[in-house]
């Protein structure tokens, strides 16, 4: 059930009233179809407790709280049966939540694709086949070689990989990474990631918006990133066709009162 911002005291609620924004509670995870891409389509099965849209520096702007669930098989070993006269095998199944705090930021022109991602193991992406974890993007496909700047974390992939490397430097991802703990200085992110899509600038990572200073520095990284953005790549037929999956931001059906 939606509860568009009607809890005062919270601290996400005072963030929101501050920049004139507007929020909602528990929002039907089918919302998440107007959004393509990562990292709105990670696993399966998913909930978004929380979604706040508004202007942020003169650009339309949006926040959203996922939570992604997933399933994971293990042995669970072997007992005889005497009706059947044989062994038989069982499992357990566990489940696992984790977290993703996203903010997009739309800009005026467009930009082309490029997704700088945490690094999936081979392994994990086919024990989530077997879990039908995942319904888009089941195997990790091939990185653009960004050499030491993956810092073995990150998987790079764009339009071109020109394009890719002039954004993903080494300086640029320690940054965003800092030994784990992300670039903020009042508060841990964990691994930052980022996409250029179109218009859209989306940047991520493994926290909810209980702290409102999440929400600030994320804003503030998606807006170093913009800055990284070479002047030629707003010249890019490519950016076009990036932009060409995307709705506006304000045009997004949002359940918001």
């Amino acid at each position: 059930m939606n509860h568009p911002g009607q809890q005062p005291g919270v601290p996400i609620v005072e963030w929101a009233s501050r920049l004139g924004w507007r929020i909602a509670w528990n929002v039907p995870d089918g919302v998440l179809n107007q959004l393509p891409g990562a990292p709105f389509h990670k696993y399966r099965r998913k909930s978004v407790p929380v979604v706040l849209a508004g202007p942020y520096q003169g650009m339309p702007a949006l926040a959203m709280h996922i939570d992604y669930t997933s399933k994971q098989s293990s042995s669970g070993g072997s007992y005889y049966s005497a009706s059947t006269d044989m062994y038989v095998s069982t499992s357990k199944t566990t489940k696992r939540v984790s977290t993703c705090g996203v903010v997009v930021l739309e800009l005026s022109s467009p930009v082309p694709e490029l997704v700088l991602d945490e690094k999936r193991e081979k392994l994990d992406d086919i024990l989530d086949i077997f879990s039908f974890n995942r319904s888009k993007d089941l195997i990790q496909g091939g990185a653009v070689d960004v050499g030491p700047a993956a810092l073995n974390v990150y998987h790079a992939s764009g339009a071109s990989a020109g394009f890719v490397r002039s954004m993903v430097t080494i300086e640029r991802t320690q940054w965003l990474y800092n030994q784990g703990r992300g670039p903020a200085s009042n508060t841990t992110l964990g691994k930052v990631c980022f996409r250029l899509s179109g218009r859209k600038v989306i940047v991520w990572c493994g926290r909810n918006f209980k702290e409102p200073a999440v929400l600030d520095n994320l804003f503030g990284v998606a807006q170093e990133i913009v800055r990284w953005i070479p002047p030629a790549a707003y010249q890019d037929p490519a950016a076009a066709q990036a932009d060409q999956q995307h709705t506006p931001l304000p045009q997004l059906q949002l359940p918001f009162s």
